[in-house]
């Protein structure tokens, strides 16, 4: 998976560009790194987007990290994800949501989410 962060100070958000299949391994490395910078953000006070429009379906072994993705997403102001194309990842990811208590939102396109971190 390709995952390219471009931060938007002007509005206090972090937006990441999810593209292609994850595998485990540099998905659990990806996480561990973003887990690790987070104690140096202000993040209850920062918004985070998720653009997963490009992101492919992923194999079961992949849940547990979304799981701990979803639980780190709830310490921001706000989180949103934009949905996957692909109907299958789609369903994953909101499947997983609610086991991992997550409280952001899932949207269908970027102009949604920015609307909610701009609101």
């Amino acid at each position: 998976m390709i995952a390219e962060t471009k931060m938007y100070p002007e509005f206090n958000t972090i937006f990441i560009s999810l593209h292609g299949f994850a595998e485990l391994a540099e998905t659990v490395k990806e996480v561990e790194i973003f887990e690790a910078s987070m104690p140096t953000l202000p993040i209850h006070e920062m918004s985070l987007i998720i653009d997963c429009n490009d992101m492919a379906p992923f194999k079961p072994e992949i849940l547990p990290v979304l799981e701990r993705c979803y639980v780190l997403y709830n310490g921001f102001k706000h989180a949103v994800l934009v949905n996957p194309k692909k109907v299958v990842a789609k369903s994953q990811l909101q499947r997983v949501a609610p086991s991992a208590g997550f409280k952001g939102h899932f949207v269908d396109t970027v102009e949604e989410a920015w609307a909610i971190v701009k609101s």
